[in-house]
């Protein structure tokens, strides 16, 4: 009896309204993928001799889990574990962004664009009166300003407005979507039986977001991509493929 031993690829996407896969997207390295089944089942205690034996089991319920961990922070995969959606953010000028009235130095204000450049910050008065650079700190890839002063070289009239460009980015928002289900499949290797393939797919999973990112850590950073393996009642509970899942080896 072969052992077993997997490395693979798994990919995620939706499905179609037929319930079969709309196309699916490599989700990148995966050091570790879990499915988990388990039945929820009703005993039943005869009561004629005395000692209450279990003469019954019935299943209630089967439902399975799944889990796997994902190294890769691409749009895709934060879009799927924050519940949210990726955009694209398209290069542009911006003219006029107001600043918090009053600002105080010493304090960050983030821009409402990241990757920027040529950027200018005047005040209020007509014709407008420009903040001398050596007065600002600006932190051009994340898209903010530190204010060093505000006062040297007025006085000013606020609001501050800032003129600026900025760069293509991808923004990904959270809870902007509801509970995602997915097909995920997993073309492997059993590297302990001569890398002999396998196959498993799952119909439907109902993702759940993730726990926590680890933002701040000496690691790489991981996250947990998890949730529940539905069945699919678009295929027949008797059928080849059965309702849940399938695992094929080759």
């Amino acid at each position: 009896m072969p052992y077993f031993s997997g490395q693979g690829r798994v990919y995620i996407g939706a499905r179609d309204s037929a319930g079969h896969p709309a196309g699916l997207s490599f989700v990148g390295n995966v050091p570790e993928l879990k499915v988990s089944l388990s039945v929820e089942t009703l005993e039943h205690q005869e009561a004629q001799s005395g000692q209450r034996l279990t003469d019954l089991q019935l299943i209630k319920t089967k439902k399975g889990e799944f889990a796997c961990t994902l190294e890769e922070l691409s749009s895709g995969n934060l879009a799927l574990a924050l519940y949210g959606h990726s955009t694209t953010v398209a290069p542009g000028t911006v003219t006029g962004e107001a600043l918090p009235n009053p600002v105080t130095a010493g304090s960050l204000y983030p821009l409402a664009h990241q990757n920027v450049s040529a950027v200018q910050i005047q005040d209020g008065s007509s014709p407008p009166k420009p903040l001398p650079a050596t007065q600002v700190q600006v932190h051009a890839r994340h898209g903010s300003v530190l204010i060093l002063d505000a006062t040297t070289g007025g006085p000013y009239v606020e609001p501050f407005t800032v003129d600026y460009t900025y760069g293509a980015a991808q923004s990904t928002a959270m809870f902007t979507r509801p509970l995602p289900e997915r097909w995920v499949r997993f073309e492997g290797l059993n590297t302990a039986d001569g890398n002999r393939e396998v196959v498993i797919d799952l119909y439907r999973v109902a993702i759940n977001p993730a726990k926590e990112l680890s933002v701040i850590t000496d690691e790489l950073l991981k996250f947990e991509l998890s949730g529940q393996v539905l069945a699919d009642t678009l295929k027949p509970a008797a059928g080849d493929l059965g309702q849940f899942g399938r695992l094929v080896l080759l």
